[in-house]
């Protein structure tokens, strides 16, 4: 993932040359790992014409998972408070899956003055250093995983519950929520089995006070919410999994296919066991 990408406009303003309006420097993203962390550099100015490009960019790296992302500010320009809301708009889209942790480093006066102005410190955290911001996320409370490979086969649901009955009191997960996560784990299984037709992975994920449930197969096609009639014989599977679940939702998955994934809640007071274990 390290290296550059030049961000330029696809409208038809009057441009310089390299794809942005005459004056504004083009918008360059420079990628490299710290760790496990992603830390994404972009440098030049931020304007109307590279915000969906800049988005669309952020969504993509968290897409491929990354155990955080430092967004460092160094290098990057902006004049209109409104165009930094890319970060809380991207830090929204990912905060329930893949749940990838996104901060701010190292905004140099006028954009950490216009950062001031703009709501996005509210949502998105703001540290005046990348060092800062990579001991910020490594003091936050660590994140638990289990995952476990899926075949096309009924058998898969008796996995999927096996792996959610003996990982959840491991983690301190209450009884009521392990039953929960019992079945939404079945049926999102189920569905990999019955519509997706593939092979795939079972992902539970613990942090905070949110228990995720993952489910990714080959099929790139979204699932679809449906009420089954009274004389329905099944059917009922993402109903019952809208209805234990917090949230619950999709993503494409690199290269290829979906993730369908559910946040179940847990009592804050397990938060301090996933502090300390």
């Amino acid at each position: 993932m390290t290296g550059w990408i030049m961000m330029t406009s696809r409208s038809g303003g009057a441009e310089d040359g390299l794809g942005t309006r005459k004056g504004a420097a083009p918008l360059l993203l420079k990628t490299h790992f710290r760790g496990p962390t992603l830390v994404v550099r972009p440098d030049g100015d931020l304007t109307c014409e590279t915000y969906e490009r800049l988005r669309d960019s952020l969504l993509k790296y968290a897409a491929e998972e990354p155990a955080a992302i430092v967004v460092d500010l160094a290098g990057m320009r902006a004049v209109i408070a409104s165009l930094l809301t890319v970060f809380s708009t991207v830090c929204d889209r990912i905060r329930d899956w893949p749940g990838v942790p996104l901060v701010l480093a190292a905004a140099q006066q006028p954009l950490r003055k216009l950062l001031g102005f703009s709501a996005v410190p509210r949502f998105v955290p703001n540290y005046r250093s990348v060092s800062e911001a990579l001991e910020g996320l490594d003091a936050a409370p660590r994140r638990r995983r289990r995952q476990v490979q899926l075949p096309c086969d009924r058998v898969s649901a008796r996995l999927a519950r096996r792996l959610v009955e003996q990982t959840c009191p491991e983690w301190e997960v209450p009884g009521t929520v392990t039953d929960a996560a019992v079945v939404v784990a079945s049926e999102l299984t189920d569905n990999m089995v019955d519509h997706a037709r593939s092979d795939g992975w079972l992902r539970l994920e613990l942090r905070s006070n949110k228990l995720t449930i993952a489910v990714a197969d080959a099929d790139p096609r979204p699932p679809r919410l449906r009420v089954p009639g009274l004389g329905a014989v099944g059917g009922r599977g993402l109903v019952l999994v809208d209805k234990l679940s917090r949230t619950w939702g999709t993503a494409s998955r690199l290269p290829g296919g979906k993730v369908v994934w559910a946040v179940l809640t847990v009592p804050s007071w397990t938060q301090a066991s996933t502090r300390s274990g």
